[in-house]
């Protein structure tokens, strides 16, 4: 009986450890939820690992897009045919 309820102790202390925060590149996959973890961070809902990880995959995101509109699609310039 006591092994048991010791058992079930250490399965409930287990149950309530802190779990690893989703990676960088999940939240590069997953835009919508990565700006939705940053805007908790910004107000204090949300705290941890992910913050950092979330404001990371959207800063990337950001900077790709602003890439993508000054050297536009990557492929070389031809000028237009006269």
């Amino acid at each position: 009986m006591r092994m048991t309820m010791i058992l079930f102790a250490g399965f409930g202390l287990s149950a309530c450890a802190p779990s690893e925060p989703r990676s960088t590149q999940f939240f590069e996959a997953n835009l919508d939820e990565a700006r939705m973890i940053v805007a908790g961070c910004r107000d204090g809902s949300v705290r941890g690992g992910e913050c950092a990880n979330a404001d990371y995959a959207v800063q990337r995101a950001e900077s790709r897009e602003r890439s993508k509109g000054f050297f536009g699609d990557g492929k070389a310039y031809t000028p237009p045919d006269k």
